[in-house]
């Protein structure tokens, strides 16, 4: 069997041995799985397989093992595969068996020929994107670690901007030891898609711009489907083979050139709670104390945040109080059609051309989150946007694929809404659509896909912030009109160059707004009953101000996100529903006032 020090390099020669040991029965497969989970269980090994989000797609090698993190976006069609072939030497007349796992070629000597295939199976095939929306510092990081792997880190390339595609041979980036081999096909697959830069966009269908340019088609051997939108980092062989077919043949799916999406043949994978390069635990013990060591800090830097937001807001502390707890927000359960856990922000009096700031407030703020989160999206709401951006997602039948919208992000991924950016005019039946759809999402976190004679409802776990002058078109479970103090401006880019200049504390900013969400919560018995005996008694007779059982159910959601920004993962008293029924009611307070 090969050593050790090649399993990265040449995992099919590893394959291969364990599948000739075994004649091609069943235990060979389990051998295959025991051999790379063994070592893909050490993080550090994981971390050290090249990265195609990372490295460029020229420097790695037909055959060998990477990594790429991303969206599932699209599940194409199963696809039948000869998975072992008995093959004759047609010089010596020796026979060998060979296994078409993990690729989507046999590579045949030139005295070679395929007597028969012995077993054909299925495997489950996926398009994976970039994750939408991840944040330049979150790529950068993971540039960095990349290059310190002794990987040569990518450069950043915008899409449309790659060299000429005719200079792209996928030869260039196969082995140059299999140059005296010749291809046989394992699959029913057809790439018969030509490739320009014109239609670059297409091919690669992400749902909002990126400066990356890699998608990739991942091959999946197991039983267990991925659901779409899913965020995981796969390791598999990648493959630059993609088999030919005659100029009659008509082609059955979605099938780019491997030379922009390359094939992955799926080996191990993690399914991704957060993309944070900061944090590389998803579970389990290091999890457990790498999420203690930021909940020890958590109320520290519960303030740091609040101050920061406080400066932002140009003094308004209740504003710093919705953002924050907005930002812990996300969908831990749903019970029949609400989305449990989920608080949209609509923020209002937002400033537009004003004097004193001289700054797009709008775009600064965004800028503030995007250095914070791990993903977001920033989206003016103007008219032409509006009417003429693809946002939700649409079935394609012809080419058998799902062509993206903006609105298909994955789970927390930050979605601020500019509304101040519309201006009069009428919205089209487009339009109208993308409005219901970006409300959907607001108000019941989900999202009607369209399958052209029918529409598939996906979930969705989006937080909505809405930046508005008014009370914005899109229904959000918060309205606060903000109240700025205008004497007390300052350049917001200044702030911003002022948070950058604490390296440690931003990190620490970042670890926080990661953890403290993703912590287990629970309410009490004790605390359950003396907030239901606050609510019953406040709808007593004679009380001015009766609680709604809307209200009820909001200030629920204030106290467990209250809790959660200072690293509590239950309410221990009622002073942070106090504290929630308290900011209710100057919020409250200020809709009254502002509607006068």
């Amino acid at each position: 069997m090969p050593s050790l020090d090649n399993w990265i390099e040449k995992p099919q020669e590893i394959i291969q041995k364990i599948y000739e040991k075994h004649s091609g029965s069943s235990p060979w497969e389990k051998e295959v799985d025991d051999y790379f989970t063994s070592r893909l269980t050490n993080t550090e090994t994981w971390t050290s397989i090249p990265s195609l989000n990372e490295v460029l797609i020229k420097d790695l090698r037909h055959g060998q093992l990477v990594r790429f993190r991303g969206m599932f976006q699209d599940q194409l069609g199963p696809e039948m595969y000869g998975s072992g072939a008995l093959v004759k030497n047609t010089t010596s007349g020796s026979q060998k068996n060979v296994t078409g796992k993990f690729k989507d070629e046999l590579c045949l000597g030139l005295d070679e020929e395929v007597v028969n295939w012995n077993t054909t199976e299925s495997r489950s095939c996926y398009y994976c994107v970039p994750i939408p929306g991840e944040t330049p510092w979150v790529k950068q990081i993971f540039r960095e670690k990349n290059s310190l792997s002794g990987l040569q880190p990518s450069r950043p390339v915008s899409i449309g901007k790659k060299r000429p595609l005719e200079e792209e041979d996928d030869n260039e980036m196969m082995d140059l030891g299999e140059s005296n081999k010749r291809p046989c096909p394992l699959t029913n697959a057809n790439p018969s898609m030509s490739v320009t830069n014109g239609n670059l966009d297409k091919i690669l269908n992400f749902p909002l711009p990126s400066s990356e340019s890699v998608g990739c088609i991942v091959k999946i051997y197991s039983e267990d489907e991925v659901p779409l939108n899913d965020v995981l980092e796969v390791v598999g062989v990648l493959s630059f083979n993609t088999p030919g077919v005659s100029d009659d043949e008509e082609r059955e799916d979605f099938q780019p050139p491997s030379s922009i999406v390359p094939r992955i043949h799926c080996i191990g994978s993690q399914k991704w709670q957060h993309n944070n390069p900061y944090i590389i635990s998803y579970s389990g013990q290091k999890w457990n104390e790498e999420s203690a060591a930021v909940v020890e800090l958590s109320a520290t830097i519960r303030d740091e945040l609040h101050g920061l937001f406080t400066e932002f807001f140009l003094g308004d502390s209740l504003a710093a109080d919705y953002l924050l707890c907005h930002l812990m927000s996300r969908v831990y359960n749903r019970k029949d059609s609400l989305a449990l856990g989920k608080l949209s922000l609509n923020l209002t009096n937002v400033p537009i051309d004003n004097a004193v700031l001289q700054e797009s407030f709008p775009r600064f703020l965004f800028s503030l989150l995007e250095r914070l989160v791990t993903k977001a999206h920033y989206l003016p709401m103007s008219l032409e946007n509006l009417n003429t951006l693809r946002m939700i997602p649409k079935k394609d039948y012809q080419e058998n694929r799902l062509i993206a919208g903006c609105l298909q992000l994955s789970s927390q991924t930050h979605l601020v809404l500019d509304e101040t950016a519309m201006t009069e005019g009428q919205l089209i039946a487009d339009g109208v659509r993308n409005v219901t759809a970006i409300g959907n999402i607001s108000s019941w976190q989900k999202i009607e896909y369209d399958f052209n004679y029918h529409q598939v409802e996906f979930h969705t776990d989006i937080p909505v912030l809405i930046l508005s002058e008014r009370r914005s078109i899109v229904a959000t479970d918060v309205n606060l009109p903000l109240r700025l103090n205008m004497s007390r401006g300052r350049p917001f880019a200044e702030l911003i160059e002022k948070l950058e200049t604490n390296a440690e504390l931003l990190m620490q900013m970042r670890n926080y707004l990661t953890v403290t969400r993703l912590l287990p919560f629970k309410l009490n018995d004790a605390i359950q009953e003396a907030v239901q005996q606050d609510f019953i008694q406040s709808r007593a007779p004679g009380q001015a101000n009766p609680m709604s059982t809307e209200d009820f159910h909001l200030l629920l959601v204030l106290s467990r996100l209250l809790a959660l920004t200072y690293g509590k993962t239950e309410l221990l008293d009622v002073s942070l529903w106090q504290r929630a029924k308290a900011m209710e009611a100057e919020r409250k307070s200020r809709l009254s006032n502002s509607s006068r």
